[in-house]
């Protein structure tokens, strides 16, 4: 039986992040291989039962030290994992933990990453030094591998492909009736969605992000706030209320769901302004037109991937400007559902190539 050590951010309640972990582990399983995948994660008790893989504490140096002595390969990614805006710290894990592996002879598989941005110098060393001495990488879209190629990374073994969120599909109609009802929440034809997160505790965006949600509702919309982290997102939801003056009419998702159930939902809104990455894969995944909301690079990545070109950047737009963006895309939404659908069908093709690569390292 061949072992795969999987890491990245898992076990902290981030949809997106779980949904890159689900997505892996669904690639691999279809492949009826023989093969046992174990995950480092912040809350192994939960990932083993949610995933029905084997986990172990990230955090635990010995236990990860053990994990990798009896594996065959060690995958980093997905997800943005090589970045120092989050923090320092983040990034010496995510390449501390490559080197352990290295340090083994394991083969290591650096897998559909966003890499960058990275701003401190001797974080960039570090991490060009270590993407030299991996087995393989591939990037999750063209800015990554720009950034790589500029870092001075010399590694030849590198691809861009996609996502492997792009594998995913919506969970049915009977499960998001019956979340719905749990929610206590009724969609109608013209909800529009909004998957927001804080950016730098600036409580002028909150107040834009209502002022807006106003505007819309009194246009005879309903909006839908959908959370994505937990419990990080729910608060910021909760502030965003605390500014509108539709507050009876404002209609927010409390739960946490899986990704297959957050793209049934998404399946019935009309449209989605989308500040996360993964509610940008999500809308795409089931067709759903958007106007993204640029807070990241990675972002901004993947608007472009997308051909999503109603979008407004957090650090500098006015209440009038995402209106004037979310209009447009009501007005042309077939037009955009078309492009979406186009370019969602390249990237589902190209996310399947992480797995191919996978078993290509298995079998050398």
């Amino acid at each position: 039986m061949n072992k795969i050590v999987v890491s990245g951010y898992f076990g902290f309640d981030n949809s997106g992040d779980d949904a890159i972990l689900k997505a892996m582990v669904a690639d691999f399983k279809k492949l009826n291989m023989d093969l046992e995948i174990i995950a480092l994660s912040k809350n192994p008790e939960k990932t083993k039962r949610v995933y029905k893989i084997d986990a172990v504490d990230r955090f635990s140096i010995s236990e990860v030290f053990n994990t990798f002595r009896d594996s065959d390969l060690f995958i980093s990614g997905g997800g943005s994992l090589l970045q120092d805006i989050t923090s320092t710290r983040s990034i010496l894990y995510y390449l501390s933990v490559i080197l352990m592996a290295k340090f083994l002879r394991k083969k290591v598989y650096v897998y559909a990453n966003g890499i960058g941005p990275i701003d401190k110098k001797l974080n960039r060393m570090i991490t060009r030094f270590v993407l030299n001495k991996v087995d393989y990488i591939t990037l999750r879209d063209e800015l990554s591998r720009r950034f790589v190629k500029n870092l001075g990374v010399k590694n030849e073994n590198i691809e861009v492909t996609a996502d492997p969120v792009f594998s995913l599909d919506a969970a049915g109609d009977d499960r998001i009736d019956e979340i719905l009802e749990i929610e206590e929440i009724e969609l109608s034809e013209n909800t529009i969605g909004f998957c927001l997160r804080d950016y730098k505790n600036d409580e002028g965006l909150k107040k834009k992000f209502a002022e807006e949600i106003d505007n819309l509702i009194d246009a005879g919309h309903d909006v839908l706030l959908v959370p994505f982290h937990m419990p990080r997102d729910n608060v910021y939801s909760d502030e965003i209320l605390k500014y509108t003056k539709n507050k009876d009419k404002l209609k927010i998702i409390k739960n946490n769901y899986s990704a297959e159930e957050l793209m049934g939902i998404f399946k019935r809104l009309k449209l989605l302004c989308a500040m996360r990455l993964h509610s940008l894969i999500y809308a795409a995944n089931v067709s759903l037109p958007m106007v993204g909301i640029i807070y990241d690079p990675k972002v901004e990545a993947m608007i472009k991937e997308l051909g999503v070109i109603e979008y407004i950047d957090i650090r500098n737009f006015k209440v009038q400007d995402l209106n004037e963006k979310v209009e447009s895309a009501l007005n042309n939404l077939e037009d955009r559902r078309q492009t979406l659908i186009k370019n969602t069908n390249k990237m589902k093709s190209k996310s399947k190539r992480n797995i191919e690569i996978a078993i290509e390292l298995l079998e050398k």
